[in-house]
């Protein structure tokens, strides 16, 4: 027996066919220095969300997220192409609506296909295999905004494949490579227009805090309605559906954390825009409110420039 049969029996390896995308944020330490941590938070749970969902629509699964890389596994490469094609296109619209950041991500892709190994012996979907190391060598060596393919995934393409371009043999990984990048401009989804006037519930039970928001929306011109407690929120979300929540997390009784979820949980506010504040800081608290479903942070004591830039970024990421 060799030793390649004896490690199969020892491990109860199974293999088959899948194709691999590697993507990563290039230049991701440097967009993120310099700025708030809320943003960096908001922004790349956003951007997985935005890979995670169209991995799913495209029939793939990620399999890992390595700081702000992603690896996503296919079964058919044409759907791995998908992924990769539609993730370029979507990007400009993610920088202009969702990204908080005062840089734009640029990401690069990588595309391979090949045998995987997988063991229950070595735990739960644990992965062995160059096609992993070579999807990932791929995208280190693809140009910003680009995706490189490899002959093995280039070869099952199709159709798909004509807007491809060759550039040539690489030794190093035995593959000729394949690159295609988004040319020409796309149609996104229709632009909404900002309502007039924008209507904010504030949610708050310190005067002080209530009076800086306030001070805020009255410059800006928006609506804003305030009430103290949650039973007072309940009364008035119903008769009076706002734009925009602001949302204290540090409510008395029931706390804002119940608060939020339970809107979130409701069909007609599932994706009403909220701003949480609180005085608790830390990244924990920060990203547990963007993963119940906030769309903004903002620390108390709150500052006006603040507010008005972070309600300005989430009623943009809506509304324009």
């Amino acid at each position: 027996m060799d030793s390649a049969a004896h490690l199969s029996d020892l491990l109860n390896l199974s293999s088959r066919t899948s194709t691999f995308v590697s993507i990563d944020v290039v230049g991701s330490t440097q967009i993120k220095t310099g700025q708030n941590e809320q943003d960096i938070i908001y922004t790349f749970l956003a951007y997985h969300k935005l890979v995670s969902d169209l991995a799913y629509t495209h029939h793939g699964d990620v399999t890992s997220i390595t700081g702000d890389g992603m690896m996503v596994r296919f079964q058919r490469a044409e759907d791995s192409a998908g992924l990769a094609l539609e993730l370029l296109k979507e990007l400009p619209s993610f920088n202009k609506k969702q990204n908080h950041l005062t840089q734009p991500l640029s990401i690069r892709i990588g595309v391979h296909t090949g045998q995987v190994y997988e063991s229950e012996t070595l735990g739960s979907g644990q992965l062995i295999s160059k096609t992993l190391d070579i999807a990932a060598k791929l995208q280190q060596s693809a140009k910003p905004d680009h995706v490189q393919f490899s002959e093995a995934t280039f070869s099952v393409m199709g159709d798909k494949a004509k807007a491809f371009h060759r550039l040539g043999w690489n030794a190093a990984l035995g593959t000729n490579v394949y690159e295609y990048a988004v040319g020409g401009s796309t149609t996104g989804p229709a632009v909404r227009k900002l309502p007039e006037p924008v209507r904010v519930l504030i949610i708050e039970s310190e005067l002080a805090e209530v009076a800086r928001l306030k001070k805020t929306f009255f410059v800006k011109r928006y609506d804003a309605f305030t009430v103290f407690n949650q039973n007072q929120a309940s009364l008035v979300l119903g008769p009076w559906p706002p734009h925009l929540v602001i949302l204290s997390l540090d409510l008395p009784w029931k706390t804002g954390w119940e608060f939020l979820t339970g809107l979130r949980a409701d069909s007609k506010f599932s994706t009403t825009p909220i701003i949480a504040v609180s005085h608790q800081t830390t990244g924990d608290t920060i990203q547990k409110s963007f993963k119940i479903g906030a769309n903004g942070f903002l620390r108390k004591p709150l500052d006006e420039q603040q507010i008005l830039k972070r309600t300005e970024m989430v009623l943009r990421e809506f509304y324009l």
